[in-house]
Parts: C-alpha cells; structure tokens; sequence
C-alpha cells in the first residue's frame, strides 16, 4: 500500500522543495555542544514557510552525525485515533520520490506492544503530522526508510516509548527517533485570546512555548502530558513522551535546542494577532 498525500502536500509545501530545503540552510552553522551521534529530535509540523526552517536546521544537524536505516516517527492525532496507530507496511509517495515502510522493525514493534497499538493504515489517511517531515527526510537521507507511528496523548505513550526504546537496546538497525509537533496556537482563530494581543499576548505565547520546551530539554516525558493538558503548548504531546521515554531508555537525558520560532516570524511584537510555536530539539 502506498500513502498518497499531494493535496496535503500543496497545502504544506508547495513549489521547488529542494530550492526550499537549501534555503532554510543559508547561513545556519551548527551549535557547539551536540552529541556525536544524535538519536532522536523534536520536529515541528506546520506549512513550510512557516516552521520549515527549524525542521531543516535540525534535520541537517542530525544528517551531520548519521545516516540511520531507519526514521521512526511518532505522529502527533490531530483526528482523534481510537488507539495509537501503526502503518506496518507499503510506502509514502513524496515529491521527491517514495519512501518505503521498514515493514520488518514496524512488524517487530508491534509484536512488542500490541496490547497498546494497533496496526492502522487508514488512520494515517487524516493525519498531516508525519507526512509534512517525509521530504525532508528523503533529501536528507535518500535510501532511510520509516516506521510511521500516530500516538495519543494518554498516559500509555509513555509505556509506548519504553517499550520500543527497550526494542532498539537489542536491534542491529540504526534508527532516528522522531516526535512531530507544535507548540502553542494563540489567537482568535485558535479559540483563544484570553492573554490579550498585541506584545503581552506575543510575550505570554512565547513564555507558554518556553515551559514545554524545558521539559524538552530535561527530557521529561511525564512532565509533557501533564503541561501540555493544562496549558495547550503541545499539540503533540503523546508522540513528544513516547519519544523522550525511548531516549531515556537508550541512555539519553539533555536535549538540544537548535531552533525556536513562531509563525508571526519576525513581524513586531505590537502587531501580534495570533500566532503558532515551533522547536526543533535532538538529544
């Protein structure tokens, strides 16, 4: 089965993607202090001209440590899946080619967690989380193939993680780590105002941003649910647990910030009417 997705593709990433993806590098140096092999990173979701820039300044700054054979993603549900949802085989139609499915670690996994996933093609259909990263990833890594994971935003995720980190402790195949989200979605088109707009919305938004990504940084995956349901700044929040319980697991407990950014970019602060946050961290 192959996962066609170019309306959504249009909508997210529209024109010359390779032009893009050089674009956002321009002038982007890599921090100091990253791990020499990164294992796992917080991506953000959103269109392209948005928060494609962070996606691809950390991406590249992963691609410089490894190639992995393998990008397991654990999606943000946007739509509400009845379980945590697996695509176990087939591949994802990009425009810049096909990325296949790596059916063998999907089939492994869930074996491994079956009482807490299910394997689910369908559910994928309504979900842009993992689709908006794919070509990226293709460009970066061309012959990588993935293990599509859509999470929930329940207490499990963290068992989901542990589970699968435990996995990869004994596994031959080299594999990224990825949690698709968002941070925070302020405004009126957002259903919420209540900070007021203008600079002290901009300030609050940014500060709500700031506390999840704390947590990013400490790598605390108990503390993401809890924050993320009193104050809405992720809405990934089950797919960034799953992640930082596999990283605990595989031995790692800082993250890196490479980047931090929200859709009113670099317009004045005044002006601020609504406005989404955006991260890319690796561990």
């Amino acid at each position: 089965m192959t996962l066609v997705r170019y309306p959504i593709a249009q909508d997210f990433y529209p024109g010359d993607l390779i032009t893009q993806i050089k674009g956002f590098l321009v002038g982007f140096k890599i921090p100091d202090g990253l791990p020499e092999k990164i294992s796992g990173m917080i991506l953000p979701h959103a269109g392209w001209r948005y928060s494609g820039k962070t996606a691809a300044c950390t991406i590249y700054c992963t691609s410089q440590t490894k190639t992995p054979d393998t990008c397991l993603i654990f999606g943000a549900d946007h739509a509400g899946v009845a379980k945590h949802s697996l695509y176990p085989t087939g591949s994802w139609k990009t425009p810049l080619g096909d990325i296949q499915v790596n059916t063998e670690l999907a089939n492994d996994i869930s074996k491994s967690v079956n009482q807490l996933m299910a394997e689910d093609s369908i559910a994928h259909q309504a979900e842009h989380s993992i689709e908006v990263q794919l070509p990226m990833i293709k460009y970066f890594w061309p012959e990588t193939t993935i293990v599509p994971i859509i999470v929930k935003p329940t207490k499990d995720s963290l068992e989901l993680g542990y589970a699968i980190g435990t996995l990869l402790r004994k596994s031959k195949e080299d594999v990224i780590g990825i949690a698709s989200t968002d941070l925070t979605h302020y405004g009126l088109m957002y259903g919420t105002v209540s900070h007021g707009i203008g600079v002290k919305g901009f300030r609050w938004m940014t500060q709500n941003d700031q506390r999840m990504i704390q947590h990013f940084i400490t790598c605390n995956s108990k503390k993401v649910l809890a924050e993320a349901q009193k104050n809405s700044n992720a809405c990934g929040a089950g797919a960034v647990a799953a992640l930082l319980a596999m990283m605990q697991k595989l031995g790692k407990d800082t993250g890196h910030l490479i980047d931090y950014t929200t859709s009113h970019g670099l317009n004045p602060p005044e002006k601020f009417t609504y406005g989404v946050g955006y991260a890319g961290v690796v561990y």
